[in-house]
């Protein structure tokens, strides 16, 4: 059996408009209000080539042929897939949480000892967890792990951030910080906000965007060096109220950056003809794009993705 690996670099340019043409297959997620209008250039041909995972690699049902992947390892393969994780989120939030009376949005920081531990504070977040479902049983949740802009010296002398954890939380309209209290005051400090009281046309967008960036008002010197010599971009303008991009740089590979509850409503997807999607039914268009992927050492576009997001009233 013939054996191929596949390794690329990639470079990914976007455009303001959406590349769609009427006959294309397209992709149509719906999430709470809104829809996702998605069309990719290159798809594996149907009925003709069926690809699928066996023990992380890629076999071409038809030549049998197996394809080595290689899991993301440079860092723009890793923004990708974070950035993919994060969009799966919004759609999820955008789907479930709508700022009505009984849904909450809690954080959780860390006292000294920090968490400097990743991986440490989903255990911490799994103990706290086994209380609210003792005492909130049908409640849904969200719980993001994000690093913090501030690094500190781990056991091993690195340089990393200490963590902290917001949650998502739907279906508790009691004042929840009694007990928040006695089961976190070991830890740190928490925060408990009514989600009614953002004000914001998306939820989704709002809360992954907390994942994303960071204030450089709170990035210390050790982090500014790191993220400087990760990506010159990001710091150009410390006028800025905004680092974009910043706080990605921190997560470590193939770290799961959120986990949710099993009784989540999930988005609603569906493929059609461009052509014969009625998009008058949709709501408002809030925006439209294009982004090409091409591969740095041919300099051949190796695909392309149109995008139309709606917006119900």
């Amino acid at each position: 059996m013939h054996k191929s690996k596949r390794t690329r670099s990639r470079e990914i340019s976007k455009k303001r408009k959406a590349a769609i043409k009427k006959g294309d297959l397209v992709k149509v997620t719906r999430y709470g209000k809104y829809t996702e209008v998605m069309f990719a250039k290159h798809t594996p041909p149907k009925g003709k080539v069926n690809i699928r995972r066996k023990h992380g690699s890629l076999i071409n049902s038809k030549t049998r042929e197996i394809i080595n992947v290689d899991h993301a390892t440079s860092r723009s393969d890793l923004l990708t897939s974070l950035k993919r994780s994060l969009k799966t989120l919004s759609h999820l939030i955008a789907c479930n949480f709508k700022g009505g009376k009984d849904e909450k949005f809690i954080t959780l920081t860390y006292s000294v000892p920090y968490q400097l531990d990743p991986h440490g504070a989903k255990k911490d977040w799994q103990r706290l967890y086994q209380n609210f479902r003792n005492n909130y049983p049908k409640a849904k949740y969200v719980a993001i792990f994000e690093p913090q802009g501030t690094l500190y010296p781990n056991e091993d002398q690195k340089m990393v951030p200490n963590w902290h954890i917001h949650i998502l939380i739907k279906g508790i309209r009691e004042d929840i910080s009694p007990k928040l209290k006695k089961w976190w005051r070991s830890r740190g400090l928490f925060k408990v906000k009514p989600i009614s009281e953002i004000k914001t046309n998306n939820l989704g967008i709002y809360f992954t965007s907390y994942s994303k960036n960071l204030n450089p008002a709170f990035i210390d010197k050790v982090a500014r060096k790191v993220i400087q010599e990760k990506d010159t971009s990001i710091l150009v303008d410390d006028d800025k109220d905004v680092a974009k991009g910043a706080r990605l740089l921190f997560y470590p590979p193939r770290f799961r950056i959120y986990v949710t509850s099993q009784n989540l409503r999930q988005p609603q997807i569906s493929y059609v003809r461009f052509d014969e999607l009625d998009t008058s039914k949709l709501g408002e268009l809030v925006s439209e794009s294009t982004i090409d992927i091409k591969d740095t050492q041919t300099g051949k576009i190796m695909n392309s993705y149109g995008y139309l997001n709606f917006r119900q009233k």
